[in-house]
């Protein structure tokens, strides 16, 4: 994977996974992504120790059973989670400026009466390299989690407050 440093500096990169996610979620609602959900996507897609265990849980899962998983005895880092808080409010401004560029390339767009956002481009890229493929389809499973629950439900999950 790519240095976090260099990920949060690359906005193009987080165009893509909101796209993801924004697709992930549109596949299992057939609905527009509540805004407030694309702050947690690349705080949680970023983090490498998070990532790792979205990829390696299944999506069937859900949400709740990669959560837990920073409970087990052989991972122990429940910080990770509790941390992500802080790490949406930190990385704000580079979502804003991921999703304005998601937007100006069409992957995207913004019902501003709903405060929603919805996929203008449904066909998936695979011309990218594997590790932003890998990010990519952890932001889709991360969308389609989120699809299956409200705010509320996230917010307790992933000890977030929207």
């Amino acid at each position: 994977m790519f240095n976090e440093y260099d990920n949060v500096r690359n906005p193009m990169l987080g165009a893509y996974l909101l796209w993801n996610f924004v697709l992930g979620y549109f596949s299992e609602k057939n609905e527009a992504t509540p805004i407030e959900e694309l702050f947690i996507v690349l705080p949680m897609i970023m983090k490498e120790d998070v990532a790792k265990q979205i990829k390696s849980t299944n999506k069937a899962s859900g949400m709740r059973a990669m959560s837990d998983k920073f409970m087990k005895p052989d991972v122990l880092k429940n910080d990770l989670i509790c941390d992500l808080h802080n790490d949406i409010e930190k990385m704000k401004d580079i979502t804003a400026t991921s999703l304005a560029e998601a937007i100006k390339a069409g992957l995207i767009s913004m019902d501003v009466e709903y405060n929603t956002i919805f996929p203008l481009e449904l066909k998936k890229r695979n011309k990218e390299s594997d590790n932003v493929l890998k990010m990519g389809k952890n932001a889709e499973k991360l969308g389609q989690w989120c699809a299956g629950m409200n705010l509320i439900q996230i917010e307790e999950i992933l000890k977030v407050r929207f």
